[in-house]
């Protein structure tokens, strides 16, 4: 239940003004109805009423985190982890020796242990409380905060690369994020963020169905435009765009059409994270035809996503960003 009037919390999340006209509505993996609505000042489309701390503390229960010693289980983490090493690989081909990292949302530290196997830098993540951040300090070679961005964790123009893999639109104050994200950074030092692209088509068939809406504990999402335009008043320019995604694209593609077909919300989503617990009354066999339906469409969804990414209508998106001087 949400524990506050809707009306004093039907606010942007990006900056946090009125918003100004509901779009559609959507429903969360316990059953609670939420709205999508766009704000005219900044053009983000924000979840409505904005969730209250009681809210995100259910949505971030250790089922979020995976139920096992990994977030997925089986070929589902060992997939998530060849793409973390592929992510490393190609952002490591511009980092100079001992460059200082920062991944905001690290997750289980995986993709900044991939980064330290491509050479000599000097690693940082930072994560909430849970089970990724409890697996994240087991790794070695990289220095875990368990919490928040703080302004004073690193010392003016001190890092060289920061990233945001998917976690932008988990910001409750995304703006005084980028203000200490923009003031830790040296000149010319890139700033990498990905997220769901609420300009797909994706987004657009599917509305309250779609994966990649995660109510509650997606706050906010940016159209391309609207994304731009914050970044500059920020002090950041945008130098590249990446849309195809093989990680994230075709299961979210795949995830919708089952939502869109009437099953449990995100239900195969959640198993392969080994949530039994939901949706318990789907049992083996349910679950058996969904993994039989996912995997006779996932080579055609791949297929999809390299033309909607040539097309920049994929369902996700990751900027590259310098720091303005």
């Amino acid at each position: 239940m949400h524990s506050a009037p809707d009306q004093e919390r039907s606010v942007c999340g990006f900056c946090h003004r009125q918003v100004s006209r509901e779009l559609y509505e959507c429903v969360d993996t316990r059953g609670s109805r939420w709205k999508w609505a766009k704000c005219y000042h900044c053009g983000a489309h924000s979840l409505i009423p904005r969730p209250s701390d009681a809210d995100l503390a259910i949505a971030y229960d250790s089922s979020y985190y995976g139920e096992s010693e990994t977030k997925f289980v089986g070929w589902s983490e060992r997939f998530i982890e060849w793409c973390r090493i592929s992510r490393a690989k190609r952002l490591s081909r511009s980092l100079k020796s001992d460059a200082r990292v920062l991944d905001l949302g690290c997750g289980n530290g995986g993709f900044l242990s991939a980064l330290a196997g491509t050479g000599s830098y000097d690693l940082h993540g930072i994560e909430l409380q849970g089970g990724s951040a409890t697996r994240a300090l087991g790794r070695r070679g990289v220095n875990i905060k368990v919490g928040t961005l703080e302004p004073n964790d690193f010392e003016p123009g001190s890092l060289d690369l920061v990233t945001l893999f998917h976690v932008f639109e988990h910001l409750v104050d995304p703006g005084n994020t980028l203000e200490m994200i923009h003031r830790a950074m040296h000149r010319d030092a890139r700033l990498v963020m990905s997220f769901p692209n609420i300009d797909s088509f994706q987004a657009r068939l599917f509305r309250g169905d779609w994966l990649h809406l995660d109510p509650p504990r997606h706050l906010f999402l940016l159209p391309g435009d609207s994304f731009r335009r914050a970044m500059e008043s920020y002090g950041f320019d945008v130098v590249a765009k990446r849309f195809f995604s093989v990680e994230q694209n075709p299961f979210g593609l795949i995830q919708s059409v089952l939502n869109a077909m009437g099953f449990p919300r995100d239900l195969l989503y959640e198993r392969l994270k080994g949530n039994g617990r939901y949706a318990s009354h789907h049992g083996g066999g349910s679950i058996l035809m969904q993994k039989a339906f996912a995997g006779i469409c996932l080579f055609p969804a791949i297929g999809i996503d390299a033309i909607e990414s040539l097309m920049g209508k994929s369902a996700t998106v990751e900027y590259t960003m310098i720091k303005r001087p």
